[in-house]
């Protein structure tokens, strides 16, 4: 059995005819038809019954075509980290940046850009991913450095820089009834459908969010629940709906999609740091921090003077620096 059979028998159970499939993969019928009697004989039964209204999988054909996707799917991933490994391994620096973050904080791009010019020489072997696995890497001495969300380093190996703390907003479809200027008192949210966010990285009773809406006495009323992020805003979006999110997400979603309101009484914060190691730094890395640390100057000294917009809404702070 070859790769080339699974590929055959996968486009031919998706296309629901030989010609269809042969026409897909760019390969002659005859040919195709061939490899499936082959992957047939091979496993001992008929994968497919066959009409003149074109192939339908047996009972095991479908348990087959299961499995020979997953397989498919195991292998194209495989070959995109090994190319993407493959692309990074010469490159001096290696940055992780978790989920979201490069769209939402300018002064990372700013940073970048920088010691791009300075540095036309230097490679960045960015890897994206959750700030838990991102913490992992730095441990293992994977990433030299990693923009974390959330999550914090918690070790001593590594440097950290706290960066800013910032709150939680309901974010507001405009048709929706909740759509009205002014802070959200938490008797507005009592049997609200909301676009819940699934964390599979935490358990319910470790979840901030969720411990804190049940101290202040708010069960949430689930309406959707989104895998991420992205698809929270989403359904939020299409759903007319409302979600709590962080205030960051107001730099990431374009205007008039969604109005905001601010939780006063909503403890629970997140935070965004810089975390790197400390000892194991090349001359390259050095520098990029350095660029990185100046970047993160400025984003914080717009925040103080008042010029990030963002950072307030209604009276009402979004946004904590550290002391």
């Amino acid at each position: 059995m070859e790769i080339r059979h699974l590929r055959y028998f996968v486009a031919a159970v998706e296309q629901g005819s030989l010609q269809s499939a042969a026409q897909r993969l760019n390969v002659a019928q005859p040919a195709l038809s061939r490899r499936i009697r082959d992957l047939e004989a091979t496993l001992g039964c008929e994968l497919f019954q066959r009409s003149s209204r074109g192939i339908v999988p047996t009972r095991a054909g479908y348990a087959f075509y299961t499995d020979a996707h997953a397989m498919l799917d195991m292998l194209n991933r495989s070959a995109q980290r090994t190319r993407q490994l493959g692309l990074q391994q010469d490159r001096e620096v290696r940055f992780g940046i978790a989920h979201g973050t490069p769209r939402k904080y300018a002064f990372l791009g700013a940073a970048m850009g920088q010691f791009a010019t300075d540095n036309p020489e230097v490679g960045i072997a960015f890897t994206r991913g959750s700030s838990y696995a991102l913490v992992g890497e730095l441990d293992e001495g994977a990433l030299d450095m990693a923009l974390l969300y959330e999550r914090r380093a918690d070790t001593g190996r590594l440097g950290e820089r706290l960066i800013h703390q910032e709150h939680y907003v309901l974010a507001v479809h405009p048709a929706n009834p909740l759509a009205r200027s002014g802070p959200v008192e938490l008797s507005e949210l009592v049997g609200r459908a909301l676009v819940w966010l699934a964390r599979t990285d935490l358990p319910d009773n470790l979840n901030p969010l969720l411990l804190q809406l049940r101290r202040h006495g708010l069960e949430p009323t689930i309406g959707h629940l989104a895998d991420s992020p992205e698809e929270q805003l989403d359904v939020a979006v299409a759903s007319a709906g409302i979600c709590l999110t962080p205030a960051s997400t107001m730099l990431a979603v374009s205007d008039g999609q969604l109005d905001y309101r601010p939780l006063p009484w909503l403890g629970t914060k997140l935070d965004l740091a810089l975390a790197w190691s400390g000892d194991t730094l090349s001359p390259a890395g050095v520098r990029l921090l350095g660029e990185v640390h100046t970047a993160i100057d400025r984003h914080q000294a717009a925040i103080a003077s008042g010029k990030a917009d963002w950072a307030s809404l209604d009276g009402h702070s979004l946004i904590d620096l550290p002391d």
